[in-house]
């Protein structure tokens, strides 16, 4: 979070940015804190804790089936813990797929979901690559954040767009009504 300060604070105040899109970085970078505080942490590193969790067989199980997690809590579970799975993932990655368009506006429909895929992807492995190395799952490798944080990432830029179609939209009605009045 810093860095991002920093960085585009000394844009900002060589001019090579505006002040609005200097808010929009520290947005984005308190944005990414978080979504990797929620993703990676608490990060077990008590060596008594991971050795029972090891000798027990505790942690989380790796899912790469699509959607078993979800009907496997419908089923055996609960509706409301589905519904947080599965709501708790979408929304998590909305802010993605807005705030790229806006950090970059050049950026496409394509480029936009590739990176909350690729981002989401890494998350996994990282999650993975832990649980190997400590011998136990901390946190589960889950084919269903994938597919749901992507799909996040979808609507988040369909939230962009529709709010760019709707201000652009009264943008010109304003301008008209302006015209018309004159």
């Amino acid at each position: 979070m810093t860095l991002i300060i920093l960085f585009f604070g000394y844009r900002f105040f060589k001019g090579y940015i505006t002040l609005l899109k200097y808010l929009y970085w520290i947005i984005f970078g308190i944005y990414i804190t978080c979504l990797v505080d929620f993703t990676l942490f608490p990060f077990p590193y008590q060596k008594y804790l991971i050795q029972v969790m090891i000798e027990d067989h505790l942690g989380n199980t790796n899912n790469f089936v699509p959607f078993k997690v979800v009907v496997d809590s419908i089923r055996y579970g609960s509706f409301s813990i589905a519904l947080k799975q599965v709501g708790g993932n979408i929304v998590l990655f909305m802010p993605l797929g807005f705030a790229l368009p806006v950090l970059y506006p050049k950026i496409m429909k394509s480029r936009t979901i590739l990176v909350g895929f690729t981002v989401s992807l890494g998350i996994e492995i990282i999650q993975g690559t832990i649980g190997f190395i400590l011998g136990y799952n901390y946190r589960s490798c889950d084919i269903d954040d994938v597919l749901l944080n992507t799909f996040g990432t979808v609507l988040g830029f369909i939230v962009f767009s529709l709010s760019t179609k709707f201000f652009i939209k009264k943008k010109i009605d304003n301008q008209y009504i302006k015209r018309q009045g004159a």
